[in-house]
């Protein structure tokens, strides 16, 4: 249709200003008609997949993304759906294991939805990505390890920040800011812990600091205090920390248990509500984290309220991943309301995405389809987490 008008416009160019804009007018009429009957032909129901950990030792976590996710949908469905189409969002469990995973996406793709979503367990996404490739469906996550949109799938996008980006900055702010140049590393053994280790300690190595030890615990382990005196009897002055919440709740306990304080710095399960909850005030105390957007930070009622809807209605707070899915899915409609329910065409719109404005911050897509580059710098103050500031990927 714009290919027609572009061509009309320019056999027009002999005729008066009124009728050129009489061409223009009908121009905008059918590129308007031609969006609406593409959302037309879409199915009477819109149908969106998501796979998440909702049992075993990652629940904790996944219920995030269902949480905000489903939020999404039943505001959008309650408020008319996308042009009058109501969302149906199929939610698969994938547990703990990667196997599980896949055969959760495998379940999900047989009832073929329009989109897929996935969780922030990177093993999870790392064992999905190809049997979502072969589907040929736009597939959304928001798994942490820096290397899951270096997979070079066409298809794969991502809405939350990333370990590569928290391994530059984290180490930036300890360093620069904090001013610790002896900090100890403690992470989860597995691909999202160990491959922040590993880029927290390139980053470190640029600004010429040398990490005093650095130590892990595999995602079962329930006693780390071997690791912890390690890094203390180093002279650690400081401890770069990254895991889930139900082990970095263990950790800052068993620091509290030894009596070792050092300035903790890590990713948002340090200050996320679902940590906080479970620890005393002193030991959440000055702990840092750098990571994705946290609701209850923000000093806007509107969104204090939607934290507090969302809290109600599941009894858990929502944290920065559940903004991350949140802001996906209205994403998505915005999109679907462009292009209708066309999965390339719903790809191309992702691909291009360029300042699209989430509850939080907006996002941009680059070349890998990594669209979050914004991240928020947070300290506890007891056993409430307070936003420091914003703090940007370079670039961006």
């Amino acid at each position: 249709m714009q290919a027609e008008c572009n061509q009309g416009t320019s056999m027009l160019q002999g005729f008066s200003r009124t009728m050129m804009t009489g061409a223009a007018l009908l121009c905008l009429i059918g590129v308007t008609n031609t969006a609406k009957a593409d959302v037309a032909a879409c199915p009477a129901t819109i149908p969106l997949g998501l796979t998440t950990p909702l049992t075993g030792n990652l629940a904790l976590l996944g219920t995030q993304a269902r949480n905000g996710a489903e939020f999404a949908v039943d505001e959008i469905n309650a408020a008319g759906g996308i042009a009058g189409k109501k969302i149906a969002l199929t939610t698969e469990d994938t547990g703990a294991s990667s196997t599980d995973a896949l055969n959760a996406m495998n379940r999900i793709i047989e009832s073929k939805p329009l989109v897929i979503m996935s969780s922030m367990i990177s093993p999870h996404v790392f064992a999905q990505t190809e049997s979502v490739n072969k589907s040929e469906t736009p597939f959304i996550v928001g798994a942490t390890n820096a290397k899951v949109t270096a997979q070079g799938s066409k298809w794969l996008f991502r809405t939350h920040a990333h370990d590569g980006q928290l391994a530059d900055l984290i180490p930036e702010y300890l360093v620069k800011s904090l001013k610790k140049t002896k900090p100890g590393i403690l992470v989860v053994a597995d691909d999202y812990g160990l491959g922040a280790s590993k880029g927290i300690q390139a980053a470190l190595a640029k600004l010429n600091v040398t990490p005093v030890a650095t130590a892990s615990y595999a995602p079962s382990d329930k006693d780390m205090s071997a690791q912890l005196l390690e890094i203390k009897d180093k002279g650690a002055d400081s401890l770069i920390l990254f895991g889930r919440p139900s082990d970095i709740t263990l950790v800052l306990k068993q620091m509290g248990d030894l009596g070792i304080k050092l300035t903790t710095i890590g990713n948002t399960s340090i200050v996320a509500q679902t940590t906080l909850n479970n620890l005393s005030a002193a030991e959440a105390d000055g702990n840092y984290a750098i990571g994705g957007m946290i609701p209850q930070t923000s000093t806007d009622p509107k969104i204090l309220d939607w934290a507090k809807r969302v809290q109600d209605k599941y009894k858990v707070p929502a944290d920065n991943f559940t903004v991350s899915y949140y802001d996906s899915v209205y994403m998505l409609k915005s999109i679907i309301e462009k292009v209708g329910c066309d999965k390339p065409a719903i790809r191309d719109a992702l691909a291009a995405t360029k300042d699209f404005k989430g509850m939080l911050i907006s996002y941009q897509a680059d070349a890998n389809g990594d669209l979050t580059h914004t991240l928020g710098i947070y300290r506890n103050k007891g056993k409430t987490p307070e936003f420091t500031g914003p703090i940007k990927e370079s670039g961006f």
